[in-house]
Protein backbone atom coordinates (compact mmCIF):
# COMPACT_ATOMS: atom_id res chain seq x y z
CA UNK A 1 0.00 0.00 0.00
CA UNK A 2 1.45 3.33 -0.50
CA UNK A 3 1.11 6.07 2.29
CA UNK A 4 1.54 9.67 1.54
CA UNK A 5 3.92 11.28 2.46
CA UNK A 6 4.55 12.89 6.20
CA UNK A 7 4.76 16.46 5.49
CA UNK A 8 4.94 16.89 9.33
CA UNK A 9 7.85 15.54 10.24
CA UNK A 10 9.19 15.84 13.90
CA UNK A 11 10.96 18.78 14.26
CA UNK A 12 9.51 20.78 11.37
CA UNK A 13 8.26 23.58 13.81
CA UNK A 14 12.14 23.79 15.15
CA UNK A 15 13.71 23.67 11.51
CA UNK A 16 11.26 26.71 10.29
CA UNK A 17 12.01 28.38 13.62
CA UNK A 18 15.90 28.01 12.71
CA UNK A 19 15.47 28.59 9.26
CA UNK A 20 13.90 32.22 10.09
CA UNK A 21 16.68 32.95 13.02
CA UNK A 22 19.52 32.39 10.59
CA UNK A 23 18.32 33.68 7.04
CA UNK A 24 15.77 36.07 7.64
CA UNK A 25 17.05 37.83 10.44
CA UNK A 26 19.40 39.29 8.44
CA UNK A 27 17.61 40.34 5.52
CA UNK A 28 15.24 42.04 7.72
CA UNK A 29 17.90 43.89 9.28
CA UNK A 30 19.50 45.05 5.90
CA UNK A 31 16.68 46.08 4.77
CA UNK A 32 15.62 47.91 7.83
CA UNK A 33 19.25 49.56 8.32
CA UNK A 34 19.12 50.64 4.23
CA UNK A 35 15.37 51.72 4.56
CA UNK A 36 16.29 54.04 7.39
CA UNK A 37 18.82 55.29 4.80
CA UNK A 38 16.13 56.07 2.33
CA UNK A 39 13.86 58.21 4.66
CA UNK A 40 16.72 59.87 6.56
CA UNK A 41 16.15 58.36 9.79
CA UNK A 42 20.43 57.66 9.66
CA UNK A 43 23.12 58.30 7.72
CA UNK A 44 25.25 56.11 6.35
CA UNK A 45 27.35 57.59 4.03
CA UNK A 46 26.80 60.86 1.61
CA UNK A 47 24.77 59.04 -1.19
CA UNK A 48 22.71 60.91 -3.99
CA UNK A 49 19.70 61.73 -2.97
CA UNK A 50 18.05 61.70 -6.22
CA UNK A 51 19.18 58.44 -7.17
CA UNK A 52 18.04 57.21 -3.48
CA UNK A 53 14.62 58.48 -4.63
CA UNK A 54 14.61 56.56 -7.69
CA UNK A 55 16.22 53.24 -6.85
CA UNK A 56 16.03 53.16 -3.24
CA UNK A 57 12.94 50.76 -3.31
CA UNK A 58 15.18 48.39 -5.61
CA UNK A 59 18.58 49.08 -3.32
CA UNK A 60 16.55 47.45 -0.25
CA UNK A 61 15.42 44.63 -2.12
CA UNK A 62 19.00 43.85 -3.17
CA UNK A 63 20.52 44.23 0.39
CA UNK A 64 18.11 42.07 1.91
CA UNK A 65 18.82 39.29 -0.84
CA UNK A 66 21.72 39.56 -0.41
CA UNK A 67 21.91 38.91 3.14
CA UNK A 68 19.86 36.24 2.53
CA UNK A 69 21.91 34.42 0.41
CA UNK A 70 25.08 35.51 2.73
CA UNK A 71 23.76 34.66 5.81
CA UNK A 72 22.16 30.92 4.24
CA UNK A 73 25.61 30.27 2.32
CA UNK A 74 27.77 31.24 5.28
CA UNK A 75 25.27 29.47 7.70
CA UNK A 76 24.22 26.09 6.27
CA UNK A 77 27.59 25.67 4.00
CA UNK A 78 30.75 24.34 5.23
CA UNK A 79 32.48 27.96 4.37
CA UNK A 80 32.47 30.69 7.22
CA UNK A 81 32.62 34.29 6.94
CA UNK A 82 35.94 35.23 8.86
CA UNK A 83 38.72 37.86 8.13
CA UNK A 84 39.48 37.52 4.65
CA UNK A 85 35.81 37.98 3.26
CA UNK A 86 35.34 40.66 6.03
CA UNK A 87 38.30 42.50 4.07
CA UNK A 88 37.39 41.98 0.22
CA UNK A 89 33.50 43.21 1.08
CA UNK A 90 34.47 46.35 3.37
CA UNK A 91 37.18 46.93 0.39
CA UNK A 92 34.49 46.28 -2.45
CA UNK A 93 32.21 48.51 -0.21
CA UNK A 94 34.31 51.29 -0.20
CA UNK A 95 34.93 51.07 -3.71
CA UNK A 96 30.94 52.01 -4.10
CA UNK A 97 30.79 54.80 -2.10
CA UNK A 98 34.25 56.34 -3.66
CA UNK A 99 32.04 58.20 -6.70
CA UNK A 100 29.33 60.17 -3.37
CA UNK A 101 32.82 61.05 -1.42
CA UNK A 102 34.57 62.34 -4.53
CA UNK A 103 31.11 64.21 -5.35
CA UNK A 104 31.23 65.83 -2.25
CA UNK A 105 35.00 67.79 -2.81
CA UNK A 106 33.61 68.66 -6.79
CA UNK A 107 35.42 65.61 -8.32
CA UNK A 108 33.99 63.66 -10.95
CA UNK A 109 36.56 61.24 -12.14
CA UNK A 110 37.12 62.72 -15.44
CA UNK A 111 33.38 61.77 -16.64
CA UNK A 112 30.74 63.62 -18.11
CA UNK A 113 28.11 64.39 -15.71
CA UNK A 114 25.78 61.59 -17.72
CA UNK A 115 28.46 59.15 -16.98
CA UNK A 116 29.03 60.03 -13.99
CA UNK A 117 25.12 59.45 -12.86
CA UNK A 118 25.54 56.14 -14.25
CA UNK A 119 28.35 55.15 -12.66
CA UNK A 120 26.35 56.79 -9.44
CA UNK A 121 23.86 54.77 -10.00
CA UNK A 122 25.55 51.27 -10.02
CA UNK A 123 28.05 52.40 -7.14
CA UNK A 124 24.37 52.89 -5.26
CA UNK A 125 23.42 49.48 -5.99
CA UNK A 126 26.57 47.83 -5.20
CA UNK A 127 27.02 49.35 -2.05
CA UNK A 128 23.61 48.34 -1.24
CA UNK A 129 24.50 44.80 -2.25
CA UNK A 130 27.72 45.00 -0.20
CA UNK A 131 25.91 46.28 2.87
CA UNK A 132 23.48 43.43 2.64
CA UNK A 133 26.27 40.97 2.56
CA UNK A 134 28.43 42.17 5.75
CA UNK A 135 25.42 41.95 7.60
CA UNK A 136 24.80 38.54 6.14
CA UNK A 137 28.03 37.80 6.86
CA UNK A 138 28.09 38.75 10.05
CA UNK A 139 25.15 37.13 11.33
CA UNK A 140 26.04 33.95 10.03
CA UNK A 141 28.95 34.31 12.15
CA UNK A 142 27.56 35.45 15.14
CA UNK A 143 25.12 32.42 15.34
CA UNK A 144 27.85 30.06 14.71
CA UNK A 145 29.62 31.43 17.60
CA UNK A 146 26.58 30.96 19.58
CA UNK A 147 25.72 27.65 17.83
CA UNK A 148 28.73 25.91 17.45
CA UNK A 149 30.40 24.75 21.23
CA UNK A 150 33.83 24.59 19.46
CA UNK A 151 36.96 26.52 19.54
CA UNK A 152 36.27 29.91 18.04
CA UNK A 153 39.72 30.66 15.18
Amino acid sequence: MIRPPDFIEEGAIRRLVRIVFDQCVPAVLAAGLNAAQRYDYLTLVPLNAVIERQYGTYAIFLAAIAAFVAASAFTRGGRRFGIAGFLCITLLSIAMVSPFVLARYGMDLGLTPMQFSVVATFAYLGFSITVGLLIGGSWSTLVRTFRDPGPIY
